[in-house]
C-alpha cells in the first residue's frame, strides 16, 4: 500500500466531516498546496512523512522497536484529506518547531508522556519535573494548529486534531500503560477515565501555551518553517503536480464492510470506522 501524499490525495475518500461538500473549490486547493509545503517542510528537517490512516498504531510500533535513528512521521488518523489531514500535519509541524529535529521524534522521549527513563528519580514531583517540557510542547501542538495554520497558509477553515484535548503526562491518578525497554511507566491521570481531574490540569497547561503563541513567536514559528521548506525543496528533485487535479477528483464512498484503508485486511467497521 502506498503511503505517499499523492497516493492520498489521489484517491479520495468520503469523509464524517464531509469536506468535499463544505469546502469550496478554492478552500481545498490552498488545502493541497497547504500539504506540499508540509511535506518539504518535513523533509527538509530530514523526516520522511508515512500519509496512513492508522498513524497512532504505527507510533506504537515506532515505540515498540525503540530505534533511535527511526525519521518517520505518521501521519493521519482518518479519510479525511483536507480538514483533519492538514490539522495533524500542522499539528507534526508545531512538534517539529517546538523539538529538537536533529533527533528522532523531535528529540520526545518515545516512552513520554506515561513513562520516564529509568535513571529518573522514583518520586513524583521528579517524574512530573521530566515531563513538564514535554507537556508544554504538546499544549503548544494542540492549540497552535489554528493559529500556525492561518499564519502559514491562511487558512481560516477548521482544521481538526485528533482528540478534543492535548495528550498529557499528569503523575499521579492510577492509569498504568506498558513503556518501551529503558523506560519506567508512571502513575497518571487518564483522559478517560477522570475526564475532569485531567481537563482541571490541561486547561491552564493549554492557557499558558495560547499565551506563548504570540505575533511575535508567530512569525518565528512561520520564518523557521519556510527556511526548512526550502531545504526540502531544493531536495525534492520535481515539481508538485498541478493542485487542481486532486481538487477536482470526486471522493469515492466507502462502506462499513469494505476493506479499512489502514491495509488491516480488516473490515472498516471493525478497525477505524468512518472517520
Amino acid at each position: 500500500m502506498a503511503h505517499s501524499l499523492l497516493a492520498l490525495l489521489g484517491d479520495p475518500v468520503r469523509c464524517l466531516c464531509d469536506c468535499h461538500r463544505k469546502l469550496d473549490a478554492a478552500a481545498r486547493l490552498q488545502g493541497v498546496r497547504a500539504l506540499y509545503r508540509f511535506d518539504d517542510a518535513m523533509r527538509g528537517w530530514g523526516y520522511d512523512p508515512v500519509y496512513v490512516l492508522a498513524a497512532t498504531s504505527l507510533f506504537r510500533a515506532q515505540q515498540a522497536a525503540g530505534d533511535p535513528a527511526y525519521r518517520g512521521v505518521a501521519v493521519g488518523d482518518s479519510a479525511c484529506s483536507y480538514g483533519r489531514l492538514l490539522g495533524f500535519a500542522v499539528h507534526e509541524a508545531l512538534h517539529a518547531l517546538m523539538g529538537d529535529v536533529s533527533q528522532a521524534n523531535y528529540g520526545t522521549p518515545l516512552g513520554a508522556p506515561y513513562g520516564v527513563p529509568r535513571e529518573v528519580e522514583p518520586d513524583r514531583a521528579a517524574e512530573q519535573a521530566f515531563l513538564d517540557p514535554f507537556n508544554f510542547q504538546e499544549a503548544v501542538a494542540f492549540v497552535g494548529v489554528g493559529p500556525l495554520a492561518r499564519a502559514l497558509f491562511g487558512i481560516d477553515w477548521a482544521l481538526y486534531t485528533v482528540m478534543d484535548v492535548g495528550t498529557y503526562g499528569f503523575v499521579g491518578g492510577n492509569a498504568v500503560v506498558p513503556v518501551p525497554a529503558g523506560f519506567r511507566p508512571v502513575v497518571h491521570i487518564d483522559s478517560h477515565h477522570d475526564p475532569e481531574g485531567y481537563r482541571a490540569r490541561a486547561r491552564p497547561l493549554e492557557a499558558r501555551a495560547r499565551d506563548w503563541l504570540s505575533a511575535q513567536r508567530l512569525a518565528e514559528l512561520v520564518a523557521r518553517f519556510e527556511a526548512s521548506e526550502a531545504v526540502g525543496a531544493g531536495r525534492r528533485g520535481a515539481a508538485w503536480p498541478d493542485p487542481a487535479r486532486f481538487v477536482k477528483l470526486p471522493p469515492r464512498n466507502l462502506s462499513r464492510n469494505d476493506p479499512c484503508l489502514c491495509g488491516s485486511g480488516k473490515k472498516v467497521k471493525a478497525c477505524h470506522g468512518l472517520g
